[in-house]
Parts: structure tokens; sequence; C-alpha cells
């Protein structure tokens, strides 16, 4: 046996001394009751079905499109399908919806009425932001389950509220009763102030929390953003997303990793349910095209011919699917792996970019003098208002 002072001193031994050297004496652990490692099988068999749903509507396209012959349709409108790779991705990436890049494209360079491209977006965004919303629900990708109920259903009400409210429902595509100029303006107003506050918090580290804290100030608050949104949404075709995600970021600190997949599951309730009412129930989306390509009729009213370049929204819509099916993915997969940091700077660089174009490419805000008011007071307000939130975020985080 032993000396007795090795014997005292093996035995005040922690358990873990007293553990055997790795592989010396012991048994392989049992197996697991699936055949399959949980923490293994599970992660691939999730990537492989979230990567099968592009695939599978792929090849549900290229059957319909080739079964009825719609190819010329498509080529087309190839502007709007070079436009939707970037617009996608956004929708992927970012809490800036694919309408966020559509609505400007089209309205300011493509010649598209507002109207038919709030339609367009808000239609195209329900397949490709639903993809990605399915794919950040089955690869589980950290959201705020709540946020999204939250603002989602107030998005809804925002947005049931701006079609029956600031939209003539008599009209060929759901007019708004306000001037194109404003709503394009507006549309631009609340990117630049996000831009700004998101530009301006890279200036300090980023502590955001991966999960809400929820009181009444948080409920009501994601409840206001969400109904803004909704407006802004049957407007411009985006607008639930940014909101929510301006909300539960700068006013309640939550990080933009869990932030973004929670915008875009947001606004792919709202995309979902516009083109269920617009796209489908309105008609928007039957089109028809006399024997020389242009557009004489959409839903059951007749038109007077009209170029197919800016009303074909069927023609638009179906060149715009194939590519919005992978771009949105692909942009919720970069925005999983790149550092929080650089998808700030994305977030804000895009907002940042909206504000330019609109002051390059809308006219009416060099000639309008109403139009260049309302523009710089409201960018100065929505401005002064975020950085003030910002700074007073205390506000909502305290319960």
């Amino acid at each position: 046996p032993p000396p007795d002072n090795q014997r005292v001193e093996l035995l005040s031994c922690s358990p873990a001394d007293r553990r055997p050297p790795s592989g010396v004496g012991q048994s392989r652990p049992a197996r697991p009751a699936s055949p399959v490692p949980t923490h293994v099988g599970t992660i691939t068999a999730r990537r492989v079905v979230a990567w099968l749903l592009p695939v599978t509507v792929t090849a549900a396209w290229l059957a319909w499109v080739g079964t009825h012959d719609h190819w010329s349709r498509v080529a087309g409108h190839w502007e709007a399908a070079v436009t939707m790779m970037f617009g996608s991705f956004v929708a992927g990436a970012t809490p800036q919806g694919g309408g966020a890049v559509a609505f400007p494209v089209f309205t300011k360079l493509l010649g598209v009425n507002a109207p038919v491209a709030r339609t367009f977006s808000l239609s195209i965004q329900a397949v490709g932001m639903g993809i990605a919303a399915l794919i950040i629900l089955v690869t589980r990708r950290p959201i705020s389950l709540k946020a999204v109920g939250w603002g989602g259903a107030s998005g809804l009400t925002g947005f049931l509220v701006g079609l029956l409210v600031i939209s003539d429902p008599t009209s060929d595509y759901w007019s708004s009763y306000i001037p194109g100029p404003f709503v394009k303006v507006s549309f631009t107003l609340v990117l630049g102030a996000m831009s700004w506050v998101v530009i301006a918090s890279l200036r300090r580290p980023h502590r955001g929390t991966l999960e809400l804290t929820w009181n009444r100030r948080v409920t009501l608050g994601i409840v206001a953003a969400g109904i803004v949104g909704g407006v802004g949404s049957a407007l411009t075709g985006s607008g639930v997303d940014v909101a929510v995600f301006i909300f539960v970021v700068i006013l309640c600190g939550l990080h933009p990793r869990v932030a973004v997949p929670t915008s875009i599951l947001a606004m792919a309730v709202v995309s979902v349910a516009g083109l269920a009412i617009l796209g489908i129930a309105g008609g928007q989306l039957s089109v028809y095209l006399d024997p020389s390509g242009a557009v004489v009729g959409m839903g059951a009213m007749d038109m007077a011919p009209a170029p197919a370049a800016q009303y074909d929204l069927f023609g638009l819509w179906l060149a715009s699917v194939p590519i919005v099916i992978w771009g949105a993915p692909l942009g919720t997969w970069v925005a999983h792996v790149v550092h929080e940091r650089g998808l700030i700077v994305l977030v804000g660089g895009l907002a940042a970019a909206e504000v330019l174009s609109t002051a390059l490419f809308l006219d009416d805000l060099r000639t309008d003098h109403a139009l260049q008011t309302f523009a710089v007071l409201g960018l100065a307000t929505a401005i002064a208002g975020l950085s003030w939130a910002a700074r007073n975020r205390s506000f909502f985080v305290t319960t």
C-alpha cells in the first residue's frame, strides 16, 4: 500500500484530478437513440431543407413559364430582373426590403408609376422575403418572435388603414391621394433619418442585447412603429421592416444580428397580405396584352393601350421571381456571417444611397418649392427625433 502521506494526498484530490487520462480506462459514450446525432444531423438536414426551397420554386417557375410559353415576356422585362438582383440581396441582408431598391429605381429611372411600383414591391417581396423568412425559421436564426408578432400584426393593421384611407380603391392600381413626389420623398426621409442615426452609431462600440426586455412602453412603441410602417408600405411597398428595425435597434438596443431577421419576418407578413389583396384579389397581376404587346386590361378593367415596360405588372413580377428566390436567401446568409459593424455599414450606406438618388433623379424636387420645404423640414425633424430617442433609450428599456 502507498505511504500514508500519499494516501491523504490522493484522497484530497478534486474529482476532476482523480479522473484517468483521456482514452485510458474509459468506455466509449453511449450512442444516442437516434441514428443521426442531433447536434450534427439536424443542422445538416435543416440546411438541406432550407436550400431545397429555392430549388423547388425555381423548378416550378421553369415548368410554368415553359408550359405557357412566356419566355419572350420574361426577356422583355430584363430591367426588373437586373434591379432585383441587388434588391433581393438587400431584402435578405438588411431591414430594407426589396422595395427599398425596386421602388426608387422603378419610379425614378424606369418611369413606372408609384402605385404600380408599390404593388410590384409587395408582390415580389412576398416571394423573396417569404423564402428568406422560411429559411430563417428552418435554420433557427436568432429572432425576437414576440417582436415579429406585434410588429407584423400592427404593420398589417397600418397597411389596411393606408389602403382604405389614403388610397383610392376605385382607381386602376389603388393610387394614393397623396401626390406621387411627396410619396417618394416621404420614403426617402425615413431611410435618410435611419442612415444618419445608424452611421452615427459607428462612433461608439455596439453593445446590443440579444433579447428585448418587454414592458408596456416597448409593446406600445413597436405597435406604433408597425402601424406607421404599415401605412408607409401601403404607399411605397416597404416600411414595416425599416420602422421595426429603427425601434428595436435604436430605441431598445437590440443587436442588429437579431433585429435584421426579425424585421424581415415582420415585412414578409405584410408583403404576403399585399400580394393577396392587391395582386390576386385586386386583379393587379392579371394583366392582358394586345398582339402588339401593349397593356389593354388589368383584372376586370379595360385600359387604354399602355406601354408594357411600365404597366405589365405580371411580366415585371414573373421576370424577377427566379432572381429573388436566390438573392434573398443569399442575403440572409451574408447577414448571419458578416461582422455586425459591416452589417451596420451596409444598412446605413444603402439608406444614404436612397437619399442621394432622390436628390439626383427626382426632377420635382428641383422645381416644387413646397416639396423642397417638406423634404428639408421632414429630414431635419426625423433626424432630430431619432437622435433624441437614441440618447434617451432608457425611456423604453427601463421597466
